[in-house]
């Protein structure tokens, strides 16, 4: 009998399993990205970024890539509407004051991000470029001498 009870157990914890995974896939079915990768993908800065001609990536596909970590993150529609609605045309004051989750989900989507660029061989180090060029370009400080007042050097 105790046989029975193992093998009835297992079966038991197997439907379980599948439920608990058929559910999830439909959940992530359920999400509409359609629009997010559009409005990402046509976003300037997407658009504007060198790396994706480097690594001979699109922004749609990395676009793509940002919908299936999404779903992968189980966020909700709300909050992939919102996502939408910062590339397209930004937040407004009143979304930031009404949306109680924005900045988790701002910090939630920059995880997203990071794991496509690593993904599809971008870098992840987003530090403005331009800092060096501004070091190297700007003429070096010269001191400026002291007008010699005719003291003593202290």
């Amino acid at each position: 009998m105790h046989k029975f009870h193992f093998i009835a157990r297992a079966v038991a914890l197997g439907a379980l399993v599948a439920v608990c995974s058929s559910s999830t896939e439909a959940g992530a079915a359920d999400l509409n990205t359609g629009d997010f990768v559009a409005a990402c993908g046509e976003n300037v800065g997407s658009l504007e970024d060198p790396s994706f001609e480097e690594a001979n990536v699109t922004p749609k596909a990395f676009c793509e890539c940002v919908a299936e970590e999404l779903a992968k993150g189980k966020v909700s529609q709300t909050d992939v509407d919102m996502l939408t609605k910062m590339h397209k045309e930004g937040f407004t004051d009143e979304d930031v004051e009404t949306y109680p989750t924005l900045e988790e989900l701002m910090n939630a989507n920059e995880g997203f991000e990071d794991a496509c660029r690593e993904r599809l061989g971008l870098p992840t180090n987003l530090e403005p470029e331009f800092e060096d060029g501004i070091e190297e370009g700007m003429p070096e400080e010269e001191e400026v001498p002291m007008e010699d007042d005719g003291s003593p050097p202290e």
